[in-house]
């Protein structure tokens, strides 16, 4: 029999926590490892447009994961938040099919995936920080995901004009951090 505390906290199910965990970390580390492999074109642009597309596709399954973990609690806010983010990885999968069809990954989806993304990671790590229902570190890496993009990205992006892939490749470190406080840390109160 399941209890009411058992469907309304999902967090106590170990292997959730467990593959949530697993796919945040094997997420990030692609992310990283993709972002170090790119060059503008030839092999490497292939295998890193690749590489980004099996890191979201891990990402879109650790993203759904927080939606049955529930660190934000019962606030709607939060399951917008994560939805939101769900369709970024989306777009950025999307994005990145179309890179490797064309050669190119100039395009409007993979900049507008890096906006909602970012947008939505902020917003949703101040929800769970709000809900007080998480502890330890899963708050900041959550928030690390959402801010990263704002002070480190976006910003060479507008100075330079151009990516900087070595910081983008970064983006995949609070990621695994997210998954290493996952299987560490409590994700409710």
């Amino acid at each position: 029999m399941t209890t009411n505390a058992t469907r309304t906290h999902p967090t106590n199910n170990p292997s959730t926590t467990r593959r949530t965990s697993a796919a945040w970390i094997a997420g990030g580390v692609a992310w990283i490892a993709a972002g170090l492999l790119f060059a503008d074109d030839g092999w490497r642009f292939t295998a890193a447009s690749a590489t980004w597309l099996v890191a979201d596709i891990l990402l879109i399954g650790a993203l759904v994961g927080l939606l049955q973990l529930r660190p934000h609690g019962e606030r709607p806010a939060g399951s917008v938040a994560l939805w939101v983010a769900i369709v970024a990885r989306f777009l950025f999968a999307a994005g990145e099919v179309v890179s490797i069809a064309t050669g190119s990954d100039e395009g409007p989806l993979i900049p507008l995936a890096a906006l909602l993304t970012a947008v939505s990671f902020t917003t949703y790590a101040i929800v769970v920080m709000r809900a007080n229902r998480s502890t330890g570190p899963i708050r900041w890496s959550l928030l690390a995901i959402g801010v990263y993009p704002f002070v480190a990205m976006f910003p060479v992006l507008a100075v330079t004009g151009e990516p900087n892939y070595l910081l983008i490749s970064l983006w995949g470190v609070p990621a695994v951090l997210v998954g290493l406080s996952l299987r560490g840390g409590r994700t409710h109160g």
